[in-house]
């Protein structure tokens, strides 16, 4: 299969970069702006639509599993997608990798025992219907860096600025630095603050007239400079101009900061490609021109722009007009570049050199073009938008125009500022903390910490070799080690696949961090911090040997002392010497480790000097029996009936209640019992008061007849239709009366009139005997009502008709409510209501 597809390389490339192009095509049919408003006119449109992103979605992770060898970094939806979509970037690295290794293999098969050359950039073309798709790559390209005269500055400390000499100054550099002693550096103002705050427009700025046409794109060319000498002229050419446009090309990927590999610069009439990796130490030149208050400067999106400028080159800008700023405030719909060459100059840029490696040299003519572009039409855009913020301003203040002119001061004030590593804290865009937020991984606190040790390892191996943090260990790699912790090289390499080659080179350093970092830290679940014990422990003997602290004499020694570590705890333990707290909220203070241990007959009690129930206890020889326990429970007894008598009735009155509410049983009902002795018959005589005996003695005869009439009511209710049944009812209802009557009785004879008598007014007690019940009224009646039905007992012979709830009524017979009949004080018993039929 290989070598078929070597063959036919070409053919195959061609085909999938086809296929890949109309797969583009297809999805961008819709603008994602216009998928909404589809979705919500037709309903299949938007299943289909939901169908299509589920499929997409499992492909995503299906790929992504393959490619990265892992199942766990699984993607739920679109925002999912989007806010860690730095997996994907990842995984797409490592892929590009293989690919330019599989290319290399497949083009130049590798010798054993052949040294590794520089191979010479490559280009390949894929070619369709209507475009070409080109994918640049190249291998073993020499490090720039290696060629700066200045070398790299990826320490830890601030930035330092590179401007030695200030052109176009109304201050010197000295403006705004602080005078200090202090040998630690500082962060530094912007040189060219006060020129950008104090910045006179030119006139020809604010004036409307015609736009100049650009030179055709085709028919002219642009220069390449990469000596000193062009740069002097280009220098000059710059200088006379009264506009110039700017743009920067930057690499990242193999750097740590990164560093600008092209600069365009363009005029009126001619384009300027600028080699900054040749010229990185004399483009302060450019200074002269681009600080000069009366050439405007045009860039777009000029944020990275400005800090690129300062931090390779010591160069800053004054008197910038950024066209992203303008296209905000004319509120167009798009805001990129490419848009607005379409919009303005008809010109379809061709972005997918936006990532290429700029390292390339010579630089291939498709990225010549695409650099060239950038800034060809860029001046004469610039014309087209200020005069449509002056149209749409107002004529007097031009308030748009000196908004955006604002806006793009304000870019150019920004300045460049390393980022400080911070380890404990992690705080930073590239520190440990924003990355696990991120990342939202569960990691016990031995995990974290290894975490934490290997994101420094990758921050402080990326700043020595002046690699990107993504190229020396990628995000999910650096979770992938911290998960399982491998303490040995294989392990190591086994966790990356793709093994990077920093890993590859420091694979033992790596496994030597870990193993030092696991024993330093215990492993707690779920937690980041060791896990430390503050509180005291209370032993109070040591259940295995039954021995407690005693001196030297052989006496328990009493004192306080603080609690040991939980290891000596359990060694002092074992030796059967007692380990207690100093104090407790509880048990007040507690006893000492003795030096000599003896058994412990009788373990001391422990009670509090102090109770607020029980007063002051005090214990010297505490004994366990059970006759001092009888003991210790009547000298309680005794005192509390030795407390003030207002407190006494509460319980001799529930006990009185408790007595006196028994219900006598019939005289057929009762069982033999042994006769009782005469002291138990002592807590009915007490005296009670009346008013609590009478009320609970009713109320409880009142809820069991009740509870009784309920009872038969139901019986009769559901019971056959026979002459039996009917006696048995009448039976039922008689008894029912009888124990009415033998309860009603009771309770006269049992409420002692003598008490009530003697009670004041105010507590005379109820007596609910004399006043007629409600509801037994009605109860009665009901069962009245029920008894005197007759219930004729059907014709065996007959057969059985189903039940007819319409069979009683009379056809034109209209309901009448009848009204319910009410005594003086009705109960919620007597409120019914019945209907008839009108006969």
């Amino acid at each position: 299969m290989a070598k078929e597809l070597l063959a036919d390389f070409d053919t195959w490339q061609t085909t999938l970069f086809s296929t890949l192009v109309k797969a583009t095509k297809a999805a961008n049919a819709i603008s994602a702006g216009d998928v909404s408003f589809y979705r919500s006119l037709d309903r299949s449109f938007a299943s289909n639509m939901d169908d299509a992103s589920s499929a997409s979605l499992d492909m995503c992770n299906s790929l992504l599993g393959q490619a990265s060898n892992s199942t766990s970094e699984i993607i739920s939806d679109a925002d999912d997608m989007r806010d860690r979509f730095d997996i994907i970037s990842d995984v797409i690295d490592n892929l590009l990798e293989k690919v330019d290794v599989a290319m290399d293999e497949m083009k130049a098969p590798r010798k054993k025992g052949a040294n590794s050359a520089q191979s010479a950039p490559t280009v390949a073309l894929a070619k369709t219907d209507k475009l070409e798709y080109k994918l640049l790559h190249a291998q073993h390209i020499v490090r720039p860096q290696l060629r700066f005269a200045d070398p790299v500055d990826n320490s830890n400390t601030p930035f330092v600025r590179k401007i030695a000499v200030k052109p176009n100054a109304q201050v010197d550099l000295t403006y705004g630095l602080e005078k200090t002693d202090s040998p630690e550096l500082t962060s530094q103002p912007h040189p060219y603050e006060y020129e950008i705050k104090h910045l006179e427009y030119p006139t020809h700025m604010f004036e409307e007239r015609p736009e100049q046409l650009y030179n055709p794109f085709d028919s002219t060319t642009a220069i390449w400079v990469d000596t000193v000498e062009a740069l002097k002229d280009m220098c000059t050419t710059l200088e006379m101009q009264r506009e110039i446009a700017i743009d920067l090309e930057h690499h990242n990927y193999r750097s740590f900061q990164g560093f600008v590999c092209l600069m365009q610069v363009s005029t009126r009439d001619q384009d300027f490609l600028v080699d900054t990796l040749e010229l990185r130490d004399s483009l302060h030149l450019l200074n002269q021109a681009f600080t000069d208050p009366k050439i405007v400067k045009v860039f777009h999106g000029a944020e990275s722009d400005i800090i690129w400028l300062q931090r390779d080159f010591g160069v800053y800008i004054v008197n910038m007009f950024d066209t992203y700023h303008a296209s905000k405030l004319l509120d167009l719909g798009t805001h990129s570049l490419a848009f607005l060459l379409e919009r303005y100059a008809n010109f379809h840029a061709d972005k997918k050199y936006q990532l290429a490696d700029w390292r390339i040299r010579p630089l291939p003519e498709e990225m010549f073009k695409y650099a060239r572009a950038d800034t060809h039409f860029l001046l004469y855009i610039y014309d087209r938008m200020r005069n449509d913020l002056l149209a749409k301003s107002n004529p007097t203040t031009h308030n748009l125009l000196h908004a955006t002119l604002q806006r793009s001061s304000e870019t150019a004030l920004k300045k460049h500022e390393k980022e400080i590593y911070d380890a404990e804290e992690g705080e930073g865009p590239n520190g440990w903390r924003n990355m696990y937020t991120k990342w939202n991984r569960s990691l016990n606190n031995q995990q974290f910490a290894v975490f934490k040790a290997l994101h420094a390892w990758r921050d402080q191996m990326a700043r020595d070799e002046d690699e990107s943090l993504r190229y020396v260990l990628p995000n999910h790699m650096l979770f992938t080690l911290a998960e399982k912790m491998p303490t040995e090289s294989t392990g190591v390499l086994g966790c990356c696949n793709p093994v990077p080659p920093p890993v590859r080179m420091s694979a033992s350093d790596m496994a030597m961090l870990i193993a030092r970092v696991k024993l330093t830290i215990p492993t707690t679940v779920g937690g980041f911090h060791k896990v430390e014990i503050k509180e005291p422990v209370h032993v109070r003997f040591d259940a295995s040997t039954g021995l407690q602290p005693t001196n030297e004499n052989g006496t328990e020694e009493t004192g306080t002392t603080e609690a040991p570590a939980p290891t000596i705890a359990a060694s002092q333990a074992k030796g059967g010497k007692v380990v207690a707290a100093a104090s407790s909220g509880m048990f007040g203070k507690g006893s000492v480790t003795g030096s000599v241990p003896k058994p412990l007959a009788a373990p001391a009690a422990l009670f509090a000097k102090r109770s607020g129930m029980f007063g002051d206890v005090m214990v010297t020889k505490p004994n366990h029996t059970a006759e001092d326990a009888k003991a210790k429970a009547h000298r309680i007894m005794m005192e509390l009936s030795a407390q003030p008598a207002v407190a006494v009735p509460v319980f001799k009155e529930i006990n009185s209640v408790l007595e006196l509410a028994k219900e006598e049983e019939p005289e057929s009902t009762k069982r033999a019992e042994p006769p009782t002795v005469a002291e138990e018959e002592a807590p009915v005589a007490k005296k009670s008061r009346t008013d609590v005996l009478v009320l609970g003695s009713m109320s409880k005869q009142r809820t069991r007849a009740l509870d009784e009439d309920r009872a038969e009511l139901e019986v009769v209710s559901i019971s056959s239709g026979t002459e039996d049944d009917q006696d048995e009812e009448t039976v039922s209802t008689k008894k029912s009366k009888n124990k009415k009557k033998k309860k009603s009785s009771l309770a006269q004879s049992t409420a002692p009139t003598s008490a009530s008598n003697e009670l004041p007014e105010a507590f005379q007690p109820f007596d609910y005997s004399t006043v007629a019940s409600v509801v037994d009224e009605t109860m009665n009646a009901n069962s009245k009502r029920k008894s005197k039905k007759k219930i004729v007992a059907p014709d065996a012979s007959e057969p059985v008709k189903p039940f007819d709830p319409y069979a009683k009524l009379v056809e034109g017979s209209e309901f009448k409510k009848r009204d319910a009949s009410f005594t003086s004080k009705p109960k919620s018993g007597a409120r019914s209501m019945t209907f008839n039929t009108g006969k």
